[in-house]
């Protein structure tokens, strides 16, 4: 293009009385931006969505340097009907080159509002114990230096009702589609209106309530027909459009911790149809209320009934229209005059919602089909980068209006509607938009997988894992502050992919989520394998364990920890395939040096347990069934515990190897266990060495046995030890005891037959036939008939029964069962009882040792026997022969017999010798010495004097008879206690005591 046409051109094209021109904000300048002219545009917005510019540009430059406008702000100068100036700012998101030709370019931008930087950035974050105007800052925060944005001053006292969230998650979503996911949920709109002091030159406004966003600046519109002639913009078309929409909305959700039903209900303000139209309810479970969502009562659900009942009432009656009102603007309220009434009782009041602007600059005809010969039809590149989002389906039950491609739909679509386009191409501008009355509030609605709903939730499939944090968000315990949890057993997690703050507040929140703190995780719901009312298992994840979350209804914000996982690389092992080979230890050079920390074990001292990496290994692993593998093929499973804050621990251990069964319950304090099987040494992961077969109850502390109702020990079982008896057979010993009561009777007997003191066990210690255990059976059958109890095996309260009754009855389905609560110990090869230093037996009645053969008692000292009342030593009592009789000798010392109250009586059927071999015999008394034969002949020893006395004759044999004078001289005589200590008695019998003091 010559020189002189192009100066021609770009005169014609100069901003000077054009309809529309560009402006940059600020006071800088840029080249290429100021080497633009506008030929038209076309803008779609609405509210609470992003709108959309697209600016055709002309320029003389072909060269014009794109990258340079991207980001910058750009205003659009629109002159109005009454010659005053009207801006449209937003970011220039794109600058596209469309063409060239004879020296002149065609340029497209498309801007954006400052929010659409939000949806450049995704994050992963938790609010807890939020309001909602608080996170709708901290989410914002981020782009303060590139937009504004304000609260609408109704918002506050609208937000004033709506509960706290005490969990929300914005996990993988972008920052527009959380912030409009959350302002949906709370029936919260935005709109953008101009501001000259914001970076952008416009802010964001957050508004709940129709009246109170601001008027057009032409309000009133005239209705009236379209002339580029008329002094003011008007309204052209008009149309109502009504559908059927639902009568009620009902709301339910479970109160986890109240155990009860929430609802609310929302009931339409406007007619829905005529008298015959049917009466929709709509119903919606919103899923648990775990107090996440602060949905503590009836009347908050009956807050979010009315927000979805609004939603569907603002849709259900819409004006759709078409203007060249250059004003409009989405969010902001009209006043039609002059309008058709299309039912209404008064002049349309309109909040307008959707608006498509399309213009064209009023250059000189002939220059504008110039530049379409040159540059091709203006309209071809006046469409939209994107179709507008619906937000619902044609099949919507909901009562919403979708979009379509009817011609009073909403607009969609890529290219501007034909009667736009063909309006503004004769008046330079003319926009088609709907509306909602001003009397039915706005509130958004999102689009979710199954439809228009209150809730679209992020879905969160599958399983997650995340790490158990303390009250400071700590990963770490602090000493034996290991277990951090609530009054329900919820503990905090935090999630690998929540991001995280630099500050506590708004201002210098980065990343917009909670800083890593308490108020970063939430409290979360453990699953068990049972739970009920003070029932059930109990596992709670310790502080820095990983576990395995998974979400209720696919909602992110109602995490259930369904398990837990090891993270720990432990030390040791092999290569993975194809490595095969033992992977070397750090800083080692041999290969076969790695296999060697499993060689190391012993039966007391593990190896190999430690971890290589930070996290948490498992408590026995598999290696193999030799010793560079711990002798443990992966053989061991079971369950393990931590002591807080220490090494302690207590586990339950499955020991599978190959014929080598093993069960283990093991406390580490006092290295308590029970071991059951093959037993073996147990260090950690090392199996040791073999211990023997069979069980195993140890304790390096105290032990105890109780049994209740009775305690069997036995070594009796059934055929080859195959055979499962009844739990309290005691057959064998129950036939012992039968001997022990025949044994019994022969020898009471003979004791009675020769005058001797009877076994109190047999006829009874204090009273005939009775003994404490049973008032009517002496101590033997007492204990006979305990063991002998039996119970029917079929009905349980029968079973209660005969043990009530004592009942010894046989018969089929009969299983034994003791009486009383008697110690049974019957043991088929022999029992002993050996104590390093004392072995008592006390009894509070009688004490029996009984034996079919010989009782031995074999002392290295001194045997003390005493009783209270008689002692009886019978002997020979069935056979009487050489070797049988009493016999009792003191090897050295002395033999001492005294009778210390009453007489002491030594009598013999046959001869009774008193022999000394070495000294003399000596007969002392304090009064009188006789000695006396049946005949009548005797000798009497007594104050002083001898007396000889027989019925016959006395004979003297001596070889020498010599008679002496009368001598005195005493007789030393042993000294015996007075009394008895009645005192003494009285308190050893209330204490049980077998033994008490005397006085001496």
């Amino acid at each position: 293009m010559p020189s002189a046409d192009r100066s021609t051109l770009w005169a014609e094209l100069s901003q000077t009385n054009r309809l529309y021109r560009l402006e940059t904000p600020g006071t800088s300048a840029n080249p290429s931006i100021d080497a633009l002219r506008v030929e038209g545009w076309v803008q779609r917005e609405a509210v609470s969505q992003l709108f959309e510019m697209r600016i055709v540009c002309l320029s003389l430059r072909a060269d014009l340097a794109l990258s340079s406008m991207i980001d910058q702000p750009l205003t659009l100068v629109t002159v109005l009907a009454n010659g005053s100036r009207g801006k449209r700012t937003g970011l220039i998101r794109a600058v596209e080159s469309l063409g060239s030709d004879g020296g002149l370019a065609r340029y497209r931008l498309t801007l954006v509002p400052w929010l659409w930087l939000a949806t450049q950035q995704g994050r992963s974050q938790v609010f807890q114990q939020r309001s909602v105007a608080d996170i709708i800052e901290r989410v914002l925060a981020p782009y303060a230096d590139a937009g504004n944005w304000a609260f609408s001053s109704e918002v506050s006292g609208f937000l004033a009702d709506a509960p706290v969230r005490t969990y929300c998650t914005q996990y993988r979503e972008s920052d527009f589609d959380f912030f409009s996911r959350l302002l949906a949920e709370e029936g919260l709109a935005w709109r953008i209106e101009e501001d000259e002091t914001a970076p952008m030159g416009h802010k964001l406004v957050i508004f709940s309530a129709n009246d109170a966003q601001p008027v057009d600046p032409g309000s009133p519109i005239r209705f009236h027909r379209k002339s580029s002639q008329e002094r003011s913009d008007a309204v052209q078309a008009l149309v109502r459009r009504m559908r059927q929409s639902v009568a009620q909305v009902h709301l339910s959700a479970w109160n986890v911790d109240g155990k009860r039903q929430l609802a609310g209900n929302a009931a339409a303000r406007f007619a829905v149809g005529g008298k015959n139209a049917p009466r929709i309810e709509y119903d919606d479970v919103l899923g648990l209320n775990d107090r996440s969502r602060g949905w503590d009562s009836n009347r908050t659900l009956e807050r979010y009934a009315g927000l979805m009942m609004e939603a569907a009432e603002c849709r259900a009656d819409v004006m759709l229209g078409h203007s060249t009102v250059r004003t409009l603007r989405a969010g902001t309220r009209i006043d039609v005059d002059d309008a058709p009434a299309l039912g209404l009782q008064a002049k349309p009041a309109l909040l307008l919602d959707t608006i498509e602007h399309v213009g064209i600059n009023n250059l000189p005809k002939d220059t504008a089909a110039s530049i379409a010969a040159q540059l091709g039809d203006l309209s071809e590149h006046l469409v939209f980068d994107r179709p507008c989002a619906s937000v619902t389906s044609e099949d919507d039950v909901f009562g919403l209006v979708p979009t379509g491609a009817g011609s009073h739909d909403g607009v969609n679509g890529v290219r501007p509607q034909a009667q736009s386009l063909a309006a503004a191409k004769t008046l330079g501008y003319a926009n088609s938009f709907s509306a909602v009355h001003v009397d039915r509030p706005w509130r958004p609605v999102l689009a979710a997988a199954d439809g228009a709903r209150l809730h679209a939730k992020p879905t969160a499939s599958g399983v997650h894992s995340a790490i158990v944090v303390g009250p400071s968000g700590e990963t770490s315990p602090n000493g034996a502050d290991e277990l951090y949890c609530n009054d329900r057993g919820d503990v905090r997690v935090r999630f690998h992919w929540q991001t995280e703050s630099a500050g506590g507040d708004a201002q210098n929140n980065n990343g917009g989520g909670d800083a890593k703190d308490n108020n970063s995780t939430r409290w979360i719901r453990v699953a068990q394998r049972q739970a009920g009312p003070g029932m059930g298992w109990q596992w709670l994840p310790r502080i820095g364990q990983e576990v395995l979350v998974k979400f209720a209804d696919l909602d992110v914000d109602q995490p259930v920890i369904v398990g837990a996982l090891y993270n720990g690389r432990g030390d040791g092992g092999i290569e993975p395939t194809p490595g095969g080979a033992s992977r070397k230890q750090e800083g080692s050079t041999s290969q076969g040096q790695e296999s060697d920390v499993f060689a190391q074990a012993r039966n007391g001292s593990p190896s190999a347990q430690a971890n290589l990496a930070a996290g948490h290994a498992p408590a026995w692993h598999g290696a193999s069934a030799d010793d560079k593998g711990h002798r443990n093929a992966a053989a061991l499973s079971g369950f393990k515990t931590k002591e807080f804050g220490g090494e302690g621990f207590s586990q339950l251990v499955f020991d599978d190897s190959n014929q080598q069964l093993r069960v283990q319950l093991h406390a580490s304090t006092a290295h308590s266990q029970l071991n059951l099987g093959h037993l073996i040494h147990q260090a950690d992961n090392f199996r040791g060495s073999f211990r023997g077969q069979g069980l195993e109850l140890r304790t390096d502390g105290y032990a105890a046995l109780r049994g209740g109702k009775g305690v069997l020990l036995s070594t009796y079982h059934g055929a080859g030890g195959k055979q499962l008896e009844p739990v309290g057979d005691f057959a064998a010993g129950m036939a012992l005891l039968k001997q022990v009561q025949q044994l019994g009777q022969a020898l009471s007997e003979a004791a009675m037959k020769h005058e001797t003191v009877q076994l109190a066990g047999h006829i009874g210690a204090d009273k005939a036939n009775a003994s404490q255990l049973d008032k009517e059976r002496a101590p033997y059958a007492a204990m006979e008939h305990a063991a002998s109890g039996m119970v029917t095996g079929d009905v349980l309260e029968t079973a209660y029964s005969d043990a009530s009754d004592k009942s010894i009855a046989t018969g089929d389905g009969k299983v034994p069962h003791t009486t009383d609560a008697v110690v049974a110990l019957a043991a088929r090869g022999g029992l002993a009882m050996v104590a390093g230093q004392q072995l008592q037996i006390v009894a509070g009645e009688t004490a029996t040792l009984a034996s079919g053969g010989d009782i031995n008692l074999a002392l290295a000292d001194v045997l003390r026997v005493h009783s209270g009342q008689a002692i009886g030593l019978l002997a020979g009592a069935q056979k009487a022969d050489a070797e049988s009789g009493l016999s009792i000798i003191a090897g050295c010392d002395d033999l001492d017999f005294q009778a210390q109250h009453d007489e002491l009586r030594v009598q013999a059927k046959d001869a009774l010798k008193i022999a000394s071999t070495d000294k003399t015999v000596e007969f002392a008394a304090k009064k009188k010495i006789r000695i006396a034969t049946a005949q009548g002949a005797s000798i009497t020893l007594q104050n002083g004097d001898i007396t000889f006395e027989c019925p016959g004759k006395i004979t003297y044999h001596a070889v020498q008879r010599k008679l002496a004078g009368p001598v005195q001289q005493s007789y030393p005589l042993p000294q015996f206690p007075s009394s008895v200590c009645v005192p003494c008695l009285l308190k050893a019998l209330k204490s049980g005591s077998a033994l008490a003091a005397v006085r001496v």
